[in-house]
């Protein structure tokens, strides 16, 4: 351990602000080294290694932390979450995203109404969308004097009562926006559903409350995140109204979190360099500070969600009819292939990361088509480019992830037997497809570099639910698991929260590994990951977060225990 010292510099031998020891601290470095101890300076560490090494770096300011044998990891990175526009959920009537059939829904939304009966918009989220059909009718039923919004889940669907469609001016006139979709009647009138993009027309008109409002609780949302281990976020889609939010806890130094913003290209059929400059203009407006807070990566919607009705994911052959037989969907195109060649390949000139949500196997094969297009363009180049979601893959696609340099960004939460894969998947796709769902063993197989992301607010932030799905393929311990052949090592998905995280979002010479000259963000948990029953992951807890050298989270503890 000894030798962990050797790249502390001349300036190591000042005494540290901070001492951790008597632990057991995995590095995260090349040789995935395990330490006793390490300190810290400022922001910095400046030695990872024996108890006696680091001790003659105390001095009398020095504040000390004996570990007792506590285990001290990396911070953790969600590689892809929406902390800001998830935060403005908080309030809002939470369905919980249970299964429910009309009659459900209306029950849970009729409770909320009778505790807040309220007098303007009135809006509820987590509405599960599996196999739910609620027509304008049912949603007038439930409130037909003021406009009523359902948010779905799964963040690509969205219901809307009467009222709403007409503040939001939806008509029949109305045409379905680039990427997303209206669903109309025989007439072509607006039945109240709305798909991925179009959503965006009725959950933009309805009121938003004032900046310091949503900043507070944005503060809400990232202190809970502070208590699962998270230091560094990637929102995986911002906007101007999105960045002020975090602009505002950053000016107000309450932004204990890193933040680097995806900005939206919103209309792939828009020409390629004027999608570009806009990215350009808004990257020079939201770098606010590269250790902090900036917006260099740009996000693309290859497709939609695959869970029937939805069915806006975009596949290579058709989804059947539940029964097995084809029908002729295959999913939107939301994109002409040249198009997205053009964005994917003028986006990785400029420098940006491009960021590509994809859950349909054909919108995954046309992503890593622009990939190729690039490359071949531009070179190889350090864009650090990535596809999240990846729910099915054809295996002919899986070397194409190392050949071109593409990080595979999972959100394994979801790899679990729940209704939106029973239900809602399998019988639309069939028992061959089944058997790429969320393959994570056969990209990592396959050489693909693993990072790991939440996707909240549709999912848990936990990051050690998703490491114990992304192992054991089940919800809990004695259900059946999803497609087990296709697990992962604690060591693969500890990786993917930590340095290959940081590599993804081009911080990883500052963070996502102990080693002296990095920022002192770690977390200090109550066992060791890399030895318990994966089926306990789920249970870890966060002792302490530290940020930059400072700690930012602190567990409570039981008022007569004497140790955590």
């Amino acid at each position: 351990m000894a030798a962990l010292l050797t790249a502390v510099s001349a300036t190591a031998q000042a005494p540290a602000d901070l001492a951790l020891l008597h632990g057991r601290i995995h590095t995260e470095d090349a040789r995935r080294s395990v330490a006793q101890a390490l300190a810290v300076r400022g922001n910095t560490l400046v030695a990872v290694g024996t108890d006696q090494a680091v001790s003659a770096l105390i001095g009398p300011q020095t504040r000390i932390v004996d570990l007792h044998g506590q285990v001290v990891l990396p911070g953790i990175i969600d590689a892809h979450t929406h902390p800001a526009d998830g935060s403005r959920d908080l309030a809002k009537c939470n369905l919980g995203d249970e299964m429910l059939n009309t009659a459900g829904v209306k029950a849970k939304v009729a409770a909320c109404l009778k505790k807040n009966p309220g007098e303007s918009w009135f809006e509820a989220v987590q509405v599960n969308p599996s196999g739910l059909t609620l027509t304008l009718k049912d949603l007038d039923s439930m409130l037909a004097t003021r406009p009523l919004i359902l948010s779905g889940s799964d963040g690509h669907s969205l219901w809307a009562n009467s009222a709403a469609l007409n503040a939001a001016h939806v008509t029949a006139a109305t045409k379905d926006p680039a990427n997303g979709r209206i669903e109309r009647d025989a007439a072509g009138n607006p039945t109240g559903t709305l798909r991925d993009d179009a959503s965006d027309l009725v959950a933009n008109a309805a009121p938003r409350p004032d900046l310091e409002h949503q900043a507070a609780q944005l503060a809400r949302v990232l202190a809970a995140m502070r208590a699962t281990g998270i230091t560094s976020v990637q929102d995986a889609s911002v906007d101007e109204s999105l960045m002020q939010i975090y602009k505002r806890l950053y000016d107000q130094q309450r932004l204990d979190m890193r933040v680097r913003g995806c900005f939206h290209l919103k209309d792939l059929h828009d020409p390629a360099q004027s999608l570009i400059d806009q990215a350009i203009a808004f990257r020079s407006r939201w770098t606010i500070d590269p250790d902090f807070l900036r917006a260099d990566a740009v996000k693309i919607f290859a497709d939609g969600v695959i869970e029937y009705p939805s069915q806006t994911a975009a596949l290579l052959e058709p989804y059947l009819d539940g029964h097995g037989h084809a029908t002729s969907n295959r999913g939107p195109s939301y994109f002409t292939q040249d198009n997205l060649n053009q964005i994917v390949s003028r986006a990785d000139a400029a420098g940006f990361t491009v960021h590509v949500h994809a859950i349909g196997d054909r919108a995954v094969r046309s992503t890593l088509d622009a990939f190729a297009y690039s490359r071949q363009h531009n070179g190889p180049g350090d864009g650090r480019d990535q596809i999240a979601h990846l729910e099915l893959i054809d295996p002919a696609d899986f070397p194409r992830f190392k050949a071109l340099g593409v990080i595979a960004n999972l959100q394994l939460q979801w790899a679990e037997r729940d209704p939106y894969i029973v239900s809602a998947t399998l019988p639309y796709i069939g028992p061959e497809r089944a058997r790429y769902l969320y393959p994570a063993r056969s990209l990592r197989d396959a050489g693909a570099m693993i990072v790991g992301g939440s996707d909240w607010n549709v999912s848990t932030f936990d990051p050690f639910e998703a490491m114990e799905h992304a192992i054991t393929r089940a919800q809990a311990r004695g259900k059946p698991p999803l497609l087990p052949e296709q697990s992962i090592t604690i060591q693969d998905v500890v990786d993917a929260y930590t340095i290959n995280a940081a590599f993804a979002l081009k911080q990883e010479r500052t963070t996502g590994s102990l080693e002296p000259g990095k920022r002192a963000d770690l977390i200090v948990i109550d066992r060791d990951v890399f030895t318990i029953d994966p089926g306990e992951l789920h249970a870890t807890r966060v002792l302490s977060t530290y940020l930059d050298g400072r700690e930012v989270y602190s567990r409570p503890r039981p008022s007569r225990a004497a140790s955590w």
